[in-house]
């Protein structure tokens, strides 16, 4: 290996350019295509990989908001738990057109809603905190997953 010194204008240069290091190169007499294909293809795989980056993106912010939104719900569901009470109430206004043939609660709460004159089924697959409304048409899921996907629905539009 040599120590001598060996200015970078020398590596920077062209190999077949003969002009010193100190005079401006010389302006290029063919023109270029305006398209090169192998540049082409580059541009629209980069392209792609942009595209898909931004829907990995927004797919993993909606799972990361899901994730927020849920610890959030359940330290607040750990202090005070849901006002059943009243998820029922705006359920029967919402839908008060249909016939309500049962609704079914978490074992656990269905004696804090007894008496109110409703036909409640104690049911064990219900999680505490969520609802299930079987209508003549149809059954209401108010789960905390369905009532968290609607909001974070809404909220993010």
């Amino acid at each position: 290996m040599s120590d001598a010194f060996v200015p970078l204008g020398v590596f920077l240069r062209s190999s077949c350019a003969e002009e010193a290091i100190d005079e401006p190169p010389e302006p290029p007499t063919a023109q270029l295509p305006a398209v090169i294909p192998e540049r082409e293809e580059t541009l629209r795989a980069v392209r792609r990989f942009g595209a898909a980056l931004a829907d990995a993106l927004d797919a993993a912010v909606q799972q990361l908001l899901r994730l927020i939104a849920s610890d959030v719900l359940a330290r607040e569901l750990h202090w005070a738990g849901a006002d059943l009470d009243a998820l029922i109430g705006k359920a029967l206004e919402r839908f008060r057109t249909e016939n309500v043939l049962s609704i079914r609660v978490n074992p656990g709460q269905a004696q804090a809603l007894a008496g109110k004159g409703l036909t409640l089924i104690a049911d064990g697959a219900i999680a505490p905190g969520d609802l299930r409304i079987d209508l003549q048409s149809g059954t209401i899921d108010l789960s905390l997953s369905a009532r968290l996907d609607e909001a974070l629905a809404a909220w993010t539009g």
